[in-house]
């Protein structure tokens, strides 16, 4: 922390994301490693609203409404993609 800005929450979500990456480079169906994805970036909603000001870090990027809303939607979309194509899958079509 060079700057003073506080590294958590950032590197919560960046793990999670990295996590869910790393499943599908080792095989697993692309599905879930989207919905451990787009759990994390729903993750980084939630953080970016309840953390004070000053320690959100490098999650902000606008206002935190903005930023909280943009992680949500993507998040949300992600996992419903995810969560279809799971269903795809587990049907066989």
């Amino acid at each position: 922390m060079t700057n003073g800005k506080g590294w958590g929450s950032y590197l919560l979500v960046l793990a999670g994301a990295a996590i869910g990456l790393g499943a599908i480079a080792v095989g697993l169906p692309a599905w879930a490693g989207s919905l451990v994805v787009a759990g994390s970036l729903l993750l980084g909603a939630v953080l970016r609203l309840i953390v004070p000001d000053g320690g959100e870090s490098l999650l902000a990027v606008r206002r935190r409404r903005t930023d909280a809303v943009t992680y949500g939607v993507l998040g949300c979309v992600l996992a419903v993609v995810a969560a279809s194509v799971a269903v795809q899958w587990m049907t066989g079509r």
